[in-house]
Formats: C-alpha cells, sequence, structure tokens
C-alpha cells in the first residue's frame, strides 16, 4: 500500500510539472499580411491611434506611395481625420520590396 501512495504521489507531481511547463510554451502566432492593390501589409496595433505599417511589393519604387495609401485607408477605417509619419525604415535597409512605417492618427486639428 505504500507503495501505491508514492507512485500517486510521484504522478501527481509529474502531471503538475508538466501542466506548468506547457503553459510557458511560446505561443506566439505568425502574423499574416494582408493583400491590397499590387502589394501586401501588415499592421501591427501599439496602441488605439499608433500602429507600425509594413508593406511588401514586388515594385520597390511604388513601396512609399503604397505605404501612405494604407496609412490613409487605416486612419479613415478607424475614423480617425489625420495621420502623421512618426518613424520609418529605409526600403534600402530592409529585406527587398519592404517598408516599415510608424504612424500616429488623430482627431481635429493636426500638430
Amino acid at each position: 500500500m505504500h507503495q501505491k501512495v508514492k507512485i500517486t504521489v510521484g504522478l501527481v507531481i509529474a502531471i503538475i510539472a508538466i501542466a506548468t511547463l506547457s503553459g510557458c510554451a511560446n505561443h506566439t502566432v505568425t502574423p499574416r499580411y494582408k493583400q491590397a492593390d499590387g502589394y501586401q501589409y501588415l499592421e501591427r496595433k501599439i496602441t488605439d491611434n499608433y500602429y507600425m505599417l509594413e508593406i511588401v511589393s514586388k515594385n520597390k519604387a511604388t513601396l512609399h506611395t503604397n505605404s501612405l495609401t494604407q496609412a490613409s485607408t487605416l486612419t479613415e477605417q478607424l475614423g480617425f481625420d489625420w495621420f502623421i509619419i512618426v518613424e520609418h525604415n529605409n526600403a534600402d535597409n530592409q529585406p527587398p520590396n519592404k517598408y516599415s512605417i510608424e504612424i500616429r492618427m488623430g482627431k481635429g486639428v493636426k500638430p
């Protein structure tokens, strides 16, 4: 009987350890790019009015224009009046045909 208690206690400890470790597993979801007219984009929400946009296009010459188009579309969809580019990553420093911008959006008078 004493042997059964040791085995049971050992199993309970093992189950608790497995459950605890499985909670620590990384459940990162790979972001999916959405398709737009001639390019793909990824939106990452930082705060309610602050977003990071990544634009990927076959045509490197249109990356900047596509990023402005997507920023404008997102601003309108979320009900804001204007956006400003807070930061941008030059396409030359990014993988081929990729451009990133961070925008802040607002309502009313633009600062």
